[in-house]
């Protein structure tokens, strides 16, 4: 049995002598694994659909639930990632975001077309790679059920202009005046880059927000994402 799905790459780990097995996130079959024979060795057919990145289409022979890479067409490797560190680790924590959240074989058509266009953003324009990962990541978590409420005090609904305060527990912020004791407080600037994401932040205020983001998915999820630690010692 054949299945052809368009995927990228989250990541591969070696099998064997020259095999590897990879994990693709693919748009009509959420993520899946599959082997890639011989790609290890020089001059190999598929080479290319090893690595991580690599948005093809995939043709996969299946036998019971196991699934083999037998035919890739490249659509887009997002090479420019490469090129630059701060780029490659941003677009990284993407693809770890969704290998720790997206559950073997659910489908969800937001989150695939979310990646992309991230990457792309990443790879090919003149946007700061971590001002995309925040908004990638606050949109993403939306989409996995852990969204951050940050139109104003969660409390009194006032917008926050001084101080404010962030629960992990429910992803909320409060002002000073609604403050309980439950949770700690933040910058407000820290506050105003993650409502400003997705029109673009500098660097330095994208390093805040990634911060409390990355405390927020390993206290609220459980979940720890290496590529944001790594990021952060490089910004």
């Amino acid at each position: 049995m054949e299945e052809k799905y368009g995927g990228i790459v989250l990541s591969g780990i070696n099998y064997g002598e020259n095999d590897k097995i990879l994990s693709i996130f693919t748009l009509e079959k959420g993520t899946v694994s599959a082997n890639i024979k011989g790609v290890k060795k020089a001059g190999a057919k598929l080479k290319f659909a090893q690595e991580p990145f690599c948005f093809a289409e995939f043709i996969f022979a299946k036998k019971g639930e196991r699934r083999t890479v037998i035919n890739a067409s490249l659509i887009d490797s997002f090479y420019p990632l490469r090129e630059d560190i701060v780029k490659y680790y941003s677009a990284s924590a993407v693809l770890e975001y969704v290998k720790k959240f997206a559950k073997e074989e659910i489908v969800s058509a937001e989150l695939f077309t979310l990646v992309i266009n991230s990457l792309k953003k990443m790879a090919y324009t003149s946007e700061e790679p971590t001002s995309v990962l925040t908004d990638f990541l606050i949109r993403a978590l939306s989409l996995s059920g852990y969204a951050l409420s940050l139109s104003g005090c969660v409390n009194c609904g006032a917008k926050i202009e001084n101080r404010v305060f962030f629960d992990s527990e429910t992803g909320s912020f409060k002002c000073a005046d609604c403050f309980d004791g439950k949770g700690r407080e933040i910058k407000v600037s820290t506050h105003a880059a993650l409502l400003s994401a997705d029109s673009g932040i500098t660097r330095q205020n994208a390093k805040d927000a990634l911060r409390l983001l990355e405390y927020y998915i390993a206290h609220k999820a459980d979940v720890k994402l290496a590529s944001l630690s790594e990021l952060d010692k490089i910004i």
